[in-house]
């Protein structure tokens, strides 16, 4: 199979369909709404649930990082997953580990539990963030992907504004036994999603041998969509981490604020994917990278500007705007710009490596970041801000001048 040309323009009689009107496509889109939703949900909770129950600030740490770094780890074998087991069995999988297990945290708040269930949680999140994000663009018309790719991040957006704030908000009012049964609940409707997707395989290795991509140059391949996502992902990490404890300098008290502005985030993901999204359809992936790359450098950069100047907190909601909207642009280019890259038969390890850079630049942004945290919080901010603005310039010029030699060479 040859890789799919977003970029050509002639019109196919598929691609005249609606998106949503593919077989197969709305339940790939749920399943990927409630791998983030059932993420997002309670991503805030159990850290804070750790440590009002006496399990101390290591431990609640230690949840989100074997959370996460069991999803890398399951990331990087999925595709292998798909190729053997499908996508139907892969994603009913990945529903049941992601969210059965939530139900397990009402035992307690004690390490063997926390982190026991994280690790099991993180390996459901892997496989459906990987498989999700394979299928949509498996099912979509090669000329409608930018558009299909735009579904994942409606889906995100979604999870991020609508449960990233309601895990919270159920917590403060009704204990963790409200949001870790709402999670669990989460995975009956996951696997009935499962069951209405296509019994498909990826097209299995070999199958356009020619066009496959291996070692090192696989990795070239990859690596200009890796760079910029990895780059506004640290930016998020260190947005989602450390903006509440930025605007308690600021006013005093910022966990409403930040909150807010977590939601009007993941809202504008739904913005800026879109839009990317439909741009790409009519001129190829990477036209919207400086718009994008910029718009997360100003976010970013606009949080650490307000700080310094201990702004009133109403407007680190604008900068919040400005960044969801670049961090939206930057997810859909990149993970067009990974598919387009590879063959059909390597969607799936196109999926992984942009879920890996996402994952991995989040957690890499509170992280390593965070070792920044000594010269005051807006220091991080504009450090964020300026890796945005120096790998988007990169990796704009790069991918210009490959459309430029694609160009020469179809003339």
């Amino acid at each position: 199979m040859a890789t799919q040309d977003v970029s050509d323009p002639a019109p196919q009689p598929a691609a005249e369909e609606k998106i949503l009107s593919t077989p197969g496509m709305i339940p790939a889109f749920v399943l990927v709404l409630l791998a983030f939703g059932g993420w997002a949900l309670l991503l805030p909770v159990i850290p804070l649930h750790v440590v009002r129950s006496g399990g101390g600030d290591v431990l609640a740490g230690a949840a989100t990082g074997v959370f996460m770094g069991v999803t890398v780890l399951t990331q990087v074998f999925t595709p292998k997953f798909m190729r053997r087991f499908g996508y139907r069995l892969v994603l009913g999988a990945g529903a049941v580990l992601l969210s059965g297990p939530a139900a397990v945290y009402l035992l307690g708040a004690n390490a063997p539990v926390i982190l026991g269930v994280s690790g099991v949680r993180g390996a459901g999140f892997g496989l459906l963030t990987v498989a999700g994000s394979a299928l949509v663009a498996e099912l979509a018309p090669a000329s409608k992907l930018g558009r299909a790719t735009s579904l994942i991040g409606l889906a995100v957006g979604i999870a991020e504004a609508g449960f990233l704030p309601t895990g919270l908000y159920t917590y403060e009012h009704f204990g963790v036994e409200v949001p870790a049964l709402t999670a669990t609940a989460l995975a009956v409707v996951g696997i009935g999603a499962a069951m209405r997707v296509p019994g498909i395989f990826p097209a299995p290795l070999g199958s356009d041998r020619a066009a496959e991509v291996r070692g090192l140059a696989l990795a070239g391949r990859l690596a200009p969509a890796m760079i910029i996502m990895i780059s506004v992902a640290m930016a998020f990490g260190v947005i989602s981490t450390f903006l509440p404890p930025t605007l308690d300098d600021v006013a005093g008290s910022g966990a409403g604020v930040a909150g807010l502005a977590l939601a009007l985030v993941g809202a504008m993901v739904v913005a800026g994917r879109t839009a990317a999204g439909a741009r790409a359809d009519r001129v190829g992936p990477g036209d919207y990278i400086p718009v994008g790359m910029a718009a997360a450098a100003l976010g970013v950069a606009g949080i650490g500007a307000l700080a310094l100047a201990h702004a009133p907190t109403w407007t680190f909601l604008i900068a919040a705007v400005i960044f969801g909207f670049g961090f939206g642009a930057i997810q859909n280019e990149s993970l067009m710009g990974a598919f387009q890259r590879l063959p059909k038969s390597q969607l799936g390890t196109a999926s992984a490596g942009w879920n890996i850079a996402f994952d991995s630049g989040t957690g890499l942004g509170a992280i390593v970041l965070g070792l920044f945290a000594f010269a005051g919080y807006p220091t991080m901010f504009f450090i964020a801000a300026g890796i945005c603005i120096v790998n988007g310039t990169a990796v704009t010029i790069y991918w210009r001048r490959v459309a430029a030699n694609a160009r020469r060479t179809d003339g």
